[in-house]
């Protein structure tokens, strides 16, 4: 599931605390390292989410979209970025410093509890994904759609074979081939930036 959605009266607060920003597509927010602490809302468009590997690789851990609050961790604890944020298409978003997002949480403390569920949700994903990556390359390419799906709701995915494999740590080529296994098992359909899957069960239980 998606992360918790900003509340009408939330907005209000982000729209008289932040400042307005139009990105273009593909460009960076906030890098891996750097000693950043704002905080982002998205009004429009999606930011994607990922981190260098210990092979110099880039791995997605995630995509945010409109709603949705992002760098929420080192505005709290002041440490430098744990992963790079950019987005996947023009969008419109919200940036409050640290001590703008600290006013907002005093001013909506409900708000601290749903993120302290957030994080953990985050951080268990991120546990899981670990974990997965051990196993052997069908099962990744499973577990990642039928976790898309259950993010988002709805079983066709707007996303690139590209991407998905940069998600689960592979080579397109390899990603390709696991997913024409798929098709020819009549789990999926794809095309060109989507994927459709037509039994999430049955995808789910290819781990």
């Amino acid at each position: 599931m998606r992360d918790r959605r900003l509340t009408t009266e939330e907005w209000d607060t982000i729209r008289r605390l932040g400042r307005l920003v139009r990105y273009g597509g593909g460009e960076r927010l906030s890098s891996e390292g750097e000693q950043d602490q704002r905080v982002f809302a998205i009004e429009s468009g999606e930011v994607r989410i990922s981190l260098t590997v210990i092979t110099g690789a880039e791995r997605v851990m995630g995509v945010r979209g409109p709603g949705e609050m992002i760098g929420e961790m080192a505005a709290l604890d002041g440490s430098p970025r744990s992963a790079t944020m950019a987005t996947k298409e023009p969008a419109k978003i919200y940036v409050l410093t640290a001590d703008a997002f600290h006013e907002f949480l005093r001013e909506h403390p409900e708000a601290s509890v749903d993120l302290l569920i957030v994080l953990a949700r985050r951080l268990r994903d991120l546990v899981e994904q670990h974990a997965v990556r051990s196993e052997d390359l069908s099962s990744r390419v499973a577990w990642r759609l039928a976790q898309l799906c259950e993010e988002a709701g709805v079983t066709r995915l707007t996303l690139t074979q590209q991407e998905l494999a940069d998600w689960i740590g592979a080579t397109r080529e390899a990603t390709a081939r696991v997913l024409r296994e798929f098709r020819e098992d009549g789990l999926v359909t794809t095309g060109r930036g989507w994927i459709e899957i037509h039994n999430v069960g049955s995808i789910a239980t290819r781990r």
